[in-house]
């Protein structure tokens, strides 16, 4: 199914100058405005000098990286364009492609802004960006669906990973300040 997929939407690529363009942009540059965008949201925070959810946002970013290292030791695919006879758009090193990096920065920086800030409706966006980043680098035909799963899944588990640890010291820090009374 992954290989069905894969060929699937990469059966697109080549068909329309525009379309192509659109999608190298995508695949491409579309994780710059999604860092601006983050960079834009956790500079009101410091300068509101509200440091909770700018630590807690770098942390979904430490926490997913770690998840990305520990994902790419169960990589075994290559990139498909060593596997299958595809339209490459843009030029890629051979090499593993599990999980998407793209996909997996996109999807933690929009974890990061959707659980830990008052821009819900941002962190939602991002998602969505980071889910047309994805889609975008299987057009091209430097990814695989799975490798977009998994860094859509790494992403997610970062924030949530991070949200739950957030949840637990704030908890502790509570009963802490019971007892102490």
């Amino acid at each position: 199914m992954n290989d069905q997929l894969l060929l699937f939407i990469n059966g697109f690529a080549g068909r329309s100058g525009l379309l192509d363009a659109i999608m190298v942009f995508l695949a491409k540059d579309l994780v710059y405005a999604v860092f601006l965008t983050a960079f834009i949201c956790m500079g009101t925070y410091v300068y509101k000098k509200e440091w909770k959810p700018v630590i807690y946002f770098f942390l979904t970013l430490v926490v997913s990286y770690i998840l990305l290292q520990l994902m790419m030791l169960l990589n075994v695919d290559h990139r498909p364009f060593m596997d299958h006879h595809l339209t490459q758009l843009i030029d890629h090193a051979p090499g593993k492609s599990f999980p998407s990096d793209h996909t997996t920065i996109s999807t933690a920086i929009a974890a990061g802004v959707l659980f830990f800030t008052r821009y819900k409706k941002i962190g939602i966006l991002l998602l969505a960006a980071a889910l047309t980043i994805g889609t975008a680098r299987i057009f091209v035909g430097v990814h695989y669906p799975a490798d977009i799963l998994g860094g859509l899944f790494t992403g997610l588990c970062g924030g949530a990973i991070t949200y739950g640890i957030t949840r637990f010291l704030g908890s502790k820090k509570s009963a802490v300040s019971f007892v102490k009374k």
